[in-house]
């Protein structure tokens, strides 16, 4: 799950977690410690290398990073546009 440490991304944790055998949380904020059956990484979604880390093995993606409000547009450029498609590279 990207976007792990916000609103919706913690609101989320738990329920995911109950679907899965492990849960992989990721977001540039701190997550707090990784609970039974949770991994947790600090990764931009703008960093492709990290990204493709991340994502090794992973069945699928919740994803709730970005910026989710109104912003300039250098504001979500990098988390909202290269990281959607690192995301799905």
């Amino acid at each position: 799950m990207t976007g792990a440490a916000g609103g919706l991304g913690q609101a989320m944790r738990a329920r995911l977690k109950a679907n899965c055998q492990v849960l992989r949380l990721s977001d540039i904020a701190d997550l707090g410690p990784a609970a039974a059956g949770e991994e947790t990484s600090r990764v931009d979604l703008a960093d492709e290398a990290g990204m493709l880390k991340l994502l090794e093995g992973v069945n699928a993606v919740v994803h709730f990073g970005g910026v989710s409000s109104e912003a300039s547009w250098a504001t979500v450029l990098q988390p909202n546009i290269i990281g959607l498609y690192n995301l799905y590279e």
